[in-house]
């Protein structure tokens, strides 16, 4: 196995130390993040995630995990990173289409959530292109135009 650098800069990091920074900016704890980040990146010939190898090379894949984990583990994790983002979604355009937070309000959330990106990104070793930032900022701005035009016909 090629040596995982996604975490390298995590390396003399603990756990809960992973945890509390993630807390900052996201939802997530440590196991969800990881395993959503080795999920996605380890897929076999059909396009699924590889959930028992995942949990069994933990340890050599993530410096900060001392433990395998198995497969339930592993599809557990997955499962709540994906429950946490539908909630978080769905928190953040609620937000802004029932009013409670104003357009300018959105804009300037859209430029920290830009910000936080990019640090997560940087820390799993990834580089952060403009573009890319650009079309996730298009993405939300689509979603938010859409949701303009709802509450128009309404």
């Amino acid at each position: 196995m090629n040596k995982y650098e996604k975490f390298k800069k995590l390396e003399n990091k603990s756990y809960s130390d992973v945890t509390r920074f993630l807390k900052k900016t996201t939802h997530l704890t440590a196991r969800e993040w990881i395993i959503a980040r080795l999920c996605a990146d380890f897929k076999n010939l059909s396009n699924r995630s590889e959930m028992t190898w995942i949990g069994q090379n933990l340890p050599e894949l993530v410096p900060f995990v001392d433990e395998p984990y198995t497969r339930q583990e592993v599809s557990n994790a997955h499962a709540a990173f994906k429950h946490k983002v539908q909630r978080s979604g769905t928190t953040f355009f609620y937000a802004y289409y029932a009013g409670l937070i104003s357009k300018e309000e959105m804009i300037q959330m859209i430029h920290g959530i830009v910000g936080d990106l990019e640090k997560l990104i940087e820390t799993e070793n990834g580089e952060v292109s403009d573009e890319h930032m650009t079309d996730v900022q298009m993405i939300v701005a689509d979603a938010l135009h859409r949701i303009n035009e709802s509450l128009d016909l309404d």
